[in-house]
């Protein structure tokens, strides 16, 4: 009985580890999938002996890229006029709550701000975000990146030429303010 027993909690024990594998490489393929355009882009293009300069103006290729081909999806949603005649506004204070929880944290870096931005506000295009941070007088900047983010998809904007200073810096960066057009 006991040699029955060890067997059948051996397999079950080795199951349960294939179930775990399978599940886990099924979340590490979905987090793959879910990289931005810009994201995806950028990677590869990444090197070790890169200066911040060029990893700038990659970065300012990649965000190029990836607005040409969100224009092209507005396009095909023939909202490409609606937008392009559009004025962006700010969104609420409960729709930009909403935005920031629902997006992941931005990241400076290279003297750049990028932000992984996930567009929850239904019937609503992001166009633009605006940043403030302080200088090394302490006196504080604003500076406003644009972009495409359509309803329901995550785009990075990216802002260049955001001063970091000195490493305390970035702490006091924070964002602004989200702009919006309704498509509705």
């Amino acid at each position: 009985m006991i040699t029955i027993s060890r067997i059948a909690n051996s397999s079950f024990t080795t199951l349960a580890c294939r179930i775990a594998a399978v599940a886990m490489l099924l979340v590490t393929c979905e987090a793959a999938n879910a990289q931005t355009c810009f994201r995806s882009c950028l990677s590869p293009r990444l090197a070790q002996d890169m200066t911040d300069d060029m990893i700038r103006y990659q970065m300012a290729q990649c965000r190029d890229l990836c607005e040409a081909e969100n224009r092209a999806k507005l396009a095909q949603l023939g909202l490409d006029g609606k937008i392009d005649g559009c004025e962006p506004q700010p969104v609420s204070n409960a729709e930009f709550k909403s935005l920031r929880s629902a997006s992941a944290s931005f990241l400076t870096y290279a003297n750049s701000f990028t932000w992984d931005i996930h567009n929850v506000l239904k019937g609503k295009v992001i166009r633009k975000v605006e940043i403030i941070y302080p200088t090394l007088d302490l006196d504080e900047t604003i500076a406003t990146g644009g972009g495409i983010v359509l309803p329901g998809e995550v785009s990075t904007i990216l802002i260049n030429g955001v001063f970091e200073g000195y490493p305390a810096m970035r702490y006091g960066l924070r964002i602004k303010a989200v702009y919006a057009c309704a498509i509705d």
